[in-house]
């Protein structure tokens, strides 16, 4: 092998990287809604989500049982989806750390100024994607575990079968319909108190090995220094974050109903 060929190795492998990254951001785009259409038999899709869930929510209420049966398709492909997004999610978070660290390693190694601006300015751009990838990578697993109270983003706030609800909740008239939607919303925030929490110690972890990495470097090595110390004093930042959504989920989990009210009262989840 030439020393011309050991130069271009890396470079071979970045553009792989940086290739593979944007199969998986088309993947993200389009492929969980189409294979939970087709899981669903092309009964369900995202655009007649809002109108099926409303009838099936209609049906649940008027039934008042604990079995949410007249929303099982929208469920059924709402899970689907969800489980497909946050695979490809995970996938795309790996695969976009490696070429971030071949951009800050490039950026530290350039030779002239303007190679230096350039990869300055494509990792900044990019700094923000491992830490979006992350939320929703939580997010979706919070959905393929409780795909009902996911689904229901979808239902309109309107309709005898809302307000009946908002009524029950308020009177505290517990049927075995809002007993098992209580439960399931509970289910819905205890699952992102558990991601969020395995977040927390993963970025904890990661920031203690990138303040590591900078007390072993050189002090000659000026570059490598700033941006080890940048990210150590950016990552404490998402720390805080997830904090704040742990501390949120919890409080939910601990008082689901009065949340659940204020979700049919149009406050969101």
């Amino acid at each position: 092998m030439t020393m011309t060929d050991g130069v271009l190795q890396p470079e071979r492998r970045g553009a792989v990287w940086l290739a593979g990254a944007g199969v998986l951001v088309m993947a993200l785009v389009f492929l969980p809604s189409a294979i939970a259409a087709w899981s669903t038999g092309a009964q369900v899709s995202v655009a007649t989500l809002p109108d099926v869930v409303a009838a099936g929510f209609s049906q649940w209420v008027r039934s008042g049982s604990s079995s949410d049966s007249g929303l099982a398709d929208a469920v059924s492909f709402w899970a689907v989806f969800h489980v497909v997004k946050a695979i490809v999610a995970a996938a795309l978070l790996v695969a976009v750390l490696p070429v971030g660290k071949r951009i800050w390693a490039a950026y530290v190694h350039a030779p002239t100024r303007s190679r230096r601006v350039l990869l300055l300015t494509a990792g900044l751009l990019g700094a923000p994607s491992p830490p979006v990838l992350l939320l929703m990578v939580m997010a979706n697993v919070q959905g393929a575990a409780a795909p009902l109270s996911s689904v229901l983003t979808f239902l309109p706030m309107t309709g005898a079968s809302v307000a009946q609800v908002r009524g029950e909740l308020a009177a505290g008239t517990m049927t075995p319909m809002l007993t098992a939607l209580v439960e399931d919303f509970r289910l819905y925030h205890a699952v992102l108190v558990g991601t969020a929490a395995g977040a927390i110690v993963a970025v904890v972890v990661a920031t203690v090995m990138v303040w590591i990495r900078r007390a072993r470097t050189s002090p000659t090595d000026r570059r490598l220094r700033r941006v080890l110390a940048a990210a150590g004093t950016a990552l404490p930042v998402l720390v805080l974050f997830l904090g704040v959504v742990l501390l949120a989920n919890v409080s939910t989990v601990a008082d689901t109903a009065p949340a659940l009210a204020s979700f049919f009262d149009g406050s969101g989840m």
